[in-house]
């Protein structure tokens, strides 16, 4: 029988950061989100500004007509419907 032991000796170890917080993870991918909204709202707003101005422009003109006719309210309808849906399918 053998007289030698083995003897482990501790192996250093770089110190491992702790895995940060489920909110600083998800922040960047919120601030993101948040973005494409915003865009998304000023970027319908001045298409509807434009449009509404581009509309506008030609009944703006001034009417050389002896009897002008009267003015009636103008009827404007708008309608959107988004319907959006996403599907993950997984496999494992």
């Amino acid at each position: 029988m053998s007289n030698e032991m083995n003897y482990r000796l501790p192996v250093k170890r770089e110190p491992v950061p702790p895995p940060a917080p489920l909110w600083q993870q998800a922040a960047p991918v919120v601030i993101r989100g948040a973005a494409l909204v915003a865009a998304g709202v000023i970027g319908e707003w001045l298409l509807r500004s434009a449009t509404r101005k581009a509309v506008s422009i030609p009944f703006s003109a001034k009417k050389t007509h002896a009897v002008a006719a009267p003015a009636k309210p103008a009827i404007v309808a708008y309608s959107e419907t988004v319907v959006v849906h996403r599907t993950i399918v997984r496999q494992g």
